[in-house]
């Protein structure tokens, strides 16, 4: 019989990540601080529960997808006890120092910390699309593979738990340049009567193009 999972926090991520567990018949128990938010996944199969102290009952992982580090601490230090000898999946936001943080005190509790870094929007998870960075200890990442990859594409990058944070920072800082760029180029054609959607029609295929070459000529100083 499949171990059960707990997901806390069921915002828009956290209930695509509750709904991809469910859509394969794994055992769910879901709690979200404003409970309609989880009424959709109670009929689909999920055991919904009021508190967190009942969510957390008995054994499995624990999925935390919170709003921030700070909601995090909030809803899992005031049950730490309860959580001992279990393993939480943290795939809220944070930074690499709050990741390493929240595993230095996961590991004072007895709780085993795998932290990870959702490189996706909430529709593409459980598609091939989405990607999910992960760091922490290698056995809790192998062990939970089976539910990892019901998510979308896992990928591990060691044991140091900020480094699953460090990486989306890294991708988002790609991410946002490329944006900037593109505003930026579609501002001075835009000043010589050059629309932005032809502009974007023009230079999109360029772009993608030399994002996916196998030799990018790139230079790096």
């Amino acid at each position: 019989m499949t171990t059960r999972t707990t997901f806390l926090g069921l915002g828009a991520m956290g209930s695509a990540l509750a709904a991809a567990a469910l859509d394969t018949g794994r055992p769910s128990v879901v709690w979200n601080r404003t409970p309609d938010k989880a009424r959709a996944l109670g009929e689909r199969g999920a055991t919904v529960t009021e508190t967190v102290e009942e969510a957390i009952t008995g054994d499995g992982v624990v999925v935390v997808c919170l709003l921030d580090h700070q909601s995090v601490h909030a809803v899992v230090d005031p049950v730490a006890a309860r959580l001992a000898g279990r393993t939480v999946i943290n795939l809220t936001t944070t930074t690499p120092n709050q990741a390493r943080g929240l595993a230095t005190w996961a590991a004072e509790h007895g709780i085993t910390y795998l932290d990870g870094a959702i490189m996706a929007v909430p529709r593409m998870i459980g598609h091939p699309d989405a990607a999910i960075f992960y760091s922490g200890p290698e056995a809790a990442f192998g062990e939970n593979r089976d539910l990892l990859d019901l998510w979308g594409r896992s990928d591990y990058f060691g044991t140091d738990p900020g480094f699953a944070s460090l990486r989306d920072m890294a991708m988002l800082v790609g991410m946002y340049t490329m944006f900037a760029g593109f505003l930026h180029g579609a501002a001075m054609v835009g000043a010589e009567g050059v629309s932005a959607t032809d502009f974007a029609r023009r230079q999109g295929p360029r772009a993608s193009r030399a994002l996916s070459s196998p030799k990018p000529r790139w230079t790096c100083w």
